[in-house]
């Protein structure tokens, strides 16, 4: 089974991120910032630009147009970035495990970057790299770049593209995404699952059926994802 739920489960906390996406020399490149070592959640962790959604953020408006708003907000405070709200790409919702202390229901955007440059602050952001979104998944888990379940996933998804504007285009044409997570050990290594995997309701990881999971091996991290109709 998964992990034991908490009795009293925290509300989410509305946030937003953006990967920030350029064309390289070698295909489409994405924006990593290093958070400050000593901060207390992910210090010293890889992430895209973000954070929580505030009261000043498009006020009265939609769930998304309010995260749209922060995450450009976001992007200018953390790199320097002017990107445009209205052309911002929905990519993914996350939900947190209900074991989590404060919960973050973030929104993931996809915005083209172009040639600007980043300026980061050396406070809660300490560097930063333009990575090659396949780079990052052959070599996950790297002690040197650490990530979490949730950028790797994003990461994931933009290798099938060779340009950014292949990907901004891609992403819009489909459904947004949503991931409401939950997690459990086993003797492969940590499992993150989602709702479309077989083993979401029961815990039960063997069970036959569809998989929507990643696997943290020690030799390197596995994202399962049945296609639609198939069973993995």
């Amino acid at each position: 089974m998964p992990d034991s739920e908490p009795s009293k489960i925290a509300e989410l906390i509305p946030a937003a991120t953006v990967i920030c996406l350029r064309d390289g020399a070698k295909g489409i490149e994405a924006l990593l910032l290093r958070r400050n070592r000593n901060l207390k959640a992910f210090g010293g962790a890889w992430v895209f630009p973000g954070g929580r959604v505030d009261q000043a953020d498009a006020p009265g408006a939609d769930e998304l147009s309010r995260a749209r708003t922060a995450a450009v907000r976001e992007a200018q405070e953390e790199t320097g970035l002017r990107l445009i709200g209205e052309q911002l790409v929905p990519l993914s919702l996350w939900i947190p495990p209900v074991q989590e202390k404060r919960r973050f229901s973030t929104w993931f955007f996809l915005a083209h970057a172009g040639s600007q440059t980043i300026e980061i602050d050396g406070g809660e952001i300490h560097d930063f790299k333009w990575i090659s979104p396949k780079n990052i998944i052959d070599q996950t888990p790297d002690a040197e770049t650490m990530i979490m379940p949730p950028t790797y996933v994003s990461l994931h998804q933009l290798c099938n593209y060779e340009s950014v504007s292949d990907a901004l285009i891609g992403i819009e044409r489909r459904a947004n995404d949503r991931f409401e997570t939950r997690f459990t050990r086993s003797e492969q290594g940590f499992v993150t699952y989602w709702q479309d995997d077989a083993a979401y309701d029961c815990g039960d990881l063997a069970k036959t059926g569809r998989r929507h999971r990643l696997v943290a091996k020690a030799d390197g991290w596995e994202y399962l994802r049945s296609e639609a109709g198939l069973d993995l």
